[in-house]
């Protein structure tokens, strides 16, 4: 006590201090959880990322661009310099020198140095508003924690590491994501750590015994199904139904069919291609069940899509509720409701259940009979699109147009009803092998462009290239466009359209999603056999996409939520801290990198967004392509000012992090 009066003097810092050491245990046992978790660390470990006093002398310069967790040593690495000419970072002028080295985070010293290359001779990029230079290290492959160093400046870039799988512990933060989009279920301390919550969305007139909802046309209150096309199922009184379990959708707590086809398609395709990826242990309620957490993940959400389906094989098209606030789920007690079904709600369903029928297959001792139920299900919703051969409601709408029951899963882009339908017949022909499947395939109009492959539309298209028995000529088509496609873009050319080597031809609302699907069309050649000694350059370009995500963009941004020291400690150092989300909403203790506990980690944002709306918050308006983002969360700001709509930018979705988790899952473990 002697000692403490005399560092902290008076009697009342004393107090406080005990106080503070009094929290302490408990504190630390709250987060005892992730000691469990792979990949979450408490404190430092052997292997931690230490600066020594050299290290720290050096400035750290957010232009030096890296992948703040690291590199596959065998992989191309390159790091990047960017001088800001454009955009909200352009007073941070920076002119780098001739040459980089590459430097040992635990002393400093330099164990490789090389020659910076201009893009085209010093040009701007225009997607971004810099110049910019590559420093390639591809050949040191030597193991360990390291970082870019600029001697002629003297400044260096985030730590990271070259080691041979350096994402694993990323892809666990990935995945746990969709634990804690979980509708309907308590999110535990043992399970949540520091982001938890009681039961949501299971009150009265809520999930457990929800309302159908078809608008009235003389504006009565919900609940009342008489619209001309309403189903006859639910023309008579109207049934509540129990639509419990799945996902919340993205930052609000809705709950969208049609939006499962490509979320189940990228997470079943991580899955069967490196199934050594996804272990059982990643502290969610069903691990050390024999079956992999992923597939335990899966099975949450397809239960919820099995209550989505109606008598007649047809399924509801979502759940939503009238009015949203920001606020964790839980107090959410807005009334829910399901809308009608629509066809291409039912060919997503066939999307995501026919396929998730074979990978259940042999995990019959643990869920048993599950895998065929799902195919069974499946079949049935093909027999209602056989009688229902056009799109139902003709309009493209569910009829849940009044308020906030309004957005979103509208077929209201040209063909995707049949988009669907092609892909569900597609996923049936190859869970069964059936000719019925394959004849209605090949009785369809091929419309795969010549000369341009697309991520989302043309999934059917791989799907049956994968399938034995297809169709040779529709397999040559396939290629063609893949192949067209592919080799327009070279991010690997230091002088390629893309000086952050991850092109994209438009940064729009949910780009990060994109991003994905583009880094992915490259691993797809793989899988339908494109022949030639370009795959491995194939697989290179994919990679370059995922160091975008890692923090090799020119706003340095990892863009997934708090994955440093406050979160997953997984190495990032500027990882995203302020999401859209209405758990983690702005003012809470989730709320920013300022805020107690920050959101939860491994969450998705949108990313870029050239098309932001609101000309009043610059940035991210008015910025170059690939700068036009803001870490932020704001809904409506105060004083009655209009609205910011920063889920335009940093809202993530199950289907952002399904495509993130598929592409990540190419380079993790042996892969």
């Amino acid at each position: 006590m002697r000692l403490l009066r005399r560092h902290w003097g008076r009697p009342w810092r004393i107090a406080l201090l005990m106080a503070l050491l009094l929290l302490l245990p408990a504190s630390f046992e709250s987060a005892q959880w992730l000691a469990n978790v792979p990949g979450y660390r408490l404190g430092n470990q052997p292997g931690d990322r230490l600066s020594n006093a050299s290290a720290l002398a050096e400035s750290l310069s957010e232009q030096i661009l890296v992948d703040q967790f690291g590199w596959r040593s065998q992989a191309v690495k390159v790091a990047l310099f960017a001088n800001p000419r454009q955009g909200q970072n352009a007073q941070l002028r920076y002119e780098p020198g001739a040459r980089f080295e590459l430097r040992q985070e635990d002393n400093g010293q330099s164990v490789y140095q090389g020659a910076l290359i201009p893009w085209r001779h010093g040009e701007t990029d225009a997607s971004s508003g810099d110049q910019v230079w590559s420093g390639d290290f591809s050949a040191f492959t030597t193991p360990g924690s390291y970082y870019i160093y600029d001697p002629k400046n003297r400044l260096r870039s985030h730590g990271f590491e070259i080691q041979a799988n350096p994402y694993g512990d990323v892809l666990t933060a990935a995945v746990r994501a969709f634990y804690y989009q979980r509708c309907g279920i308590k999110i535990a301390p043992q399970f949540g750590g520091n982001w938890v919550h009681p039961p949501c969305h299971i009150g009265p007139r809520q999930d457990l015994a929800a309302a159908p909802w078809v608008d009235h046309p003389t504006g009565a209150q919900p609940g009342q199904p008489i619209h001309r096309s309403t189903p006859a199922s639910l023309r008579s009184k109207p049934q509540t139904r129990d639509v419990h379990g799945g996902w919340h959708d993205a930052g609000d707590f809705n709950k969208y069919l049609p939006f499962t086809a490509k979320t189940l398609w990228n997470l079943i395709d991580a899955y069967e291609h490196n199934p050594q990826a996804f272990g059982d242990r990643t502290q969610i309620p069903e691990s050390g069940n024999g079956v992999p957490d992923l597939l335990d993940e899966l099975k949450w959400e397809l239960d919820w899509m099995l209550r989505m389906q109606l008598e007649d094989g047809s399924v509801a098209n979502r759940v939503a509720s009238n009015s949203f606030e920001a606020h964790p789920p839980d107090q959410d007690a807005e009334p829910r409701y399901y809308t009608e079904p629509t066809t291409w709600a039912t060919a997503a369903f066939i999307v995501g259940s026919a396929n998730a029928s074979r990978i259940f297959q042999p995990f019959e001792s643990v869920y048993p009979g599950y895998g065929a139920r799902l195919l069974r299900a499946a079949k049935r919703a093909w027999d209602f699109l056989e009688t229902t051969p056009r799109r139902s409601p003709s309009s493209g709408k569910d009829h849940g147009s009044k308020p906030q029951l309004s957005p979103a899963s509208q077929a209201n882009e040209d063909g995707e009803d049949g988009i669907l339908r092609l892909w569900a017949a597609a996923e049936l022909y190859r869970a069964t092998q059936s000719p019925v499947y394959q004849r209605y395939i090949e009785s369809q109009p091929v419309t795969l462009a010549s000369d341009w492959f697309d991520a989302y539309r043309d999934l059917a298209y791989v799907t049956y290239a994968r399938t034995p028995g297809a169709s040779p000529k529709m397999l040559v088509k396939l290629r063609a466009a893949l192949q067209a496609t592919l080799d327009n873009i070279d991010n690997l050319d230091p002088s390629g359209p893309d000086p952050y080597r991850a092109y994209l031809d438009y940064y729009h609302w949910g780009s990060n999603q994109s991003k994905a699907n583009w880094g992915l069309m490259f691993l797809l050649a793989q899988q339908i056999r494109l022949k030639g000694s370009s795959l491995q350059a194939y697989r290179q370009n994919a990679e370059e996409y995922l160091h975008y995500f890692h923090g090799r963009n020119p706003l340095g941004w990892v863009y997934l939520s708090n994955m440093g020291e406050q979160g997953a400690k997984a190495g990032a150092e500027k990882s995203v801290m302020a999401i859209y989300h209405g758990w983690f909403h702005r003012g809470s203790v989730y709320d920013g990198a300022a805020s107690k506990y920050g959101p939860a980690p491994g969450f998705v944002s949108g990313g870029p967004n050239q098309y932001y709306s609101v000309k009043h918050v610059a940035p991210p308006y008015g910025e170059p392509p690939q700068k036009a983002y803001r870490d932020w969360n704001v809904d409506k700001p105060m004083l009655g000012m209009a609205t910011e709509a920063s889920w335009e930018i940093t809202e993530p979705a199950i289907y952002y992090q399904a495509a993130y988790v598929d592409l990540l899952s190419y380079f993790v473990g042996s892969q």
